[in-house]
C-alpha cells in the first residue's frame, strides 16, 4: 500500500493506493517476540539498490513493516510496496527527520503495538540485530534503546567518529552514540518525543526530550559497514545542521545558564570599567572615552542577554503549561 502524504499538515491523505492490506490497515507480516507486538519504520530516500535487502530481513522479526519514502525519484517506494511494506511518501524531499514524523503520527493512529523500531534504508543497520535492540524494553529495563556503533575507524568514517563525540559530549547523553538512527521505542515514550526536527539533528532532538521526559534510556552494542555507501549530503553540512541544532536547543533548554549568568557577569565588568572612568576623572579631571565605550557596550550587552534568558524562561513555562 502506497500512501501519499503531505508533511505539513502533518495528516495522511490517501491518494494512490495500489495495495491494500487484509485488513484495510497495516500489513502484518512476521511474529511477535515474547508477547510483544514489533513495528519497523524506515525512513528512505533513493534506496532503490538495498531496500529490498533491508526489507527481507526486517520482515523475519518484525510484525509489519512502514517505509516513509522521502520524495525518491527512483524505485524505492515500488519495490518496498512489492514486498509487503506499507509506503508513505513525500512528493518531495523534505528531510529524515520529517520522514521519521510522518511514520510515527501514522503509527500513533494504529496504537496496535508495543515497540517501535526505526532503522536506516541504506543498509548501514543490520535487521536481524533488531531482536538485541528490543530486548531491554520486553525486560522492562527501558522506554528507548539506542544502538551504538564501534567507533572504530576500520568500519565507520573517521570524520564521523569525530562528530559523533563531539555530539556525545554536548548533548550531556547517557548513551556513546547520540547520532545513531537504530532504535527502539515504547508507544509509552513516543507519546513523550516529538520528532519536531525535519532534517538530521532529529537524532539529537529526540534523544534530547527523551532525556527531558526522564524516560529510561539504555544502549545495545550494534554492527555497522559504511561500505558502498554513498552520502545523500556533504559531511560537512549534515555536522553544520546538527550543532546549530545542539547549541541552540542547550540555550533554549537553559537560557538562565547560558544567557542570564554572562550576562550578569557582563554587567560587572560594565560597572566596573565605569567605576574606573570615575575613578580617573576625579583623579586626573580626563575622560577614558575608550574605558567608557567598553563599560557602556558592556551594560548593554549584558542587560540584553539577561532580558533574552527571561523572555526564553517565560515562553518554556508557558509552552510547557
Amino acid at each position: 500500500m502506497i500512501i501519499f502524504v503531505s508533511d505539513c499538515s502533518r495528516e495522511c491523505h490517501q491518494r494512490n493506493v495500489l495495495r491494500k492490506a487484509p485488513n484495510g490497515g497495516i500489513a502484518r507480516i512476521g511474529g511477535m517476540i515474547s508477547g510483544k507486538k514489533i513495528f519497523a519504520l524506515i525512513p528512505a530516500y533513493n534506496e532503490e539498490k538495498t531496500i529490498a535487502k533491508i526489507l527481507v530481513k526486517t520482515e523475519r522479526i518484525a510484525d509489519a513493516v512502514v517505509v516513509v519514502d522521502d520524495g525518491s525519484t527512483d524505485e524505492t517506494a515500488q519495490i518496498a510496496e512489492r514486498l509487503n511494506a506499507t509506503v508513505l511518501r513525500h512528493e518531495k524531499n523534505l528531510g529524515k527527520g520529517a520522514a521519521l514524523r510522518t511514520g510515527v503520527d501514522y503509527l500513533k493512529k494504529e496504537k496496535s503495538f508495543d515497540i517501535l523500531v526505526t532503522l536506516d534504508a541504506d543498509d548501514q543497520h543490520d535487521p536481524s540485530e533488531i531482536q538485541s535492540i528490543v530486548a531491554p524494553i520486553i525486560e522492562g529495563s527501558a522506554d528507548v534503546v539506542v544502538g551504538v556503533r564501534p567507533m572504530d575507524s576500520r568500519v565507520m568514517p573517521r570524520q564521523r567518529i569525530v562528530g559523533n563525540k563531539l555530539f556525545d559530549r554536548m548533548t550531556n547523553s547517557p548513551v556513546r552514540d547520540t547520532q545513531s538512527g537504530f532504535r527502539a521505542y515504547t508507544l509509552d515514550a513516543l507519546g513523550k518525543i516529538s520528532f519536531s526536527e525535519s532534517g538530521m539533528a532529529v537524532e539529537s532532538q529526540t534523544l534530547m526530550d527523551a532525556v527531558r521526559a526522564g524516560l529510561r534510556i539504555k544502549e545495545v552494542p550494534i554492527s555497522t559497514t559504511y561500505q558502498g555507501i554513498v552520502p545523500k549530503r556533504s559531511a560537512a553540512n549534515h555536522f553544520a545542521e546538527v550543532l546549530e541544532y545542539i547549541i541552540t536547543r542547550t540555550v533554549a533548554d537553559h537560557p538562565l545558564q547560558y544567557l542570564g549568568l554572562p550576562g550578569i557577569i557582563s554587567i560587572l565588568i560594565g560597572v566596573a570599567a565605569g567605576l574606573r572612568v570615575v575613578d580617573i576623572f576625579v583623579k586626573n579631571q580626563q575622560i577614558a572615552a575608550g574605558t567608557a565605550l567598553i563599560a557602556v557596550t558592556l551594560i548593554i550587552i549584558g542587560a540584553v542577554m539577561i532580558a533574552t534568558s527571561m523572555i526564553i524562561k517565560l515562553l518554556t513555562i508557558q509552552a510547557t503549561r
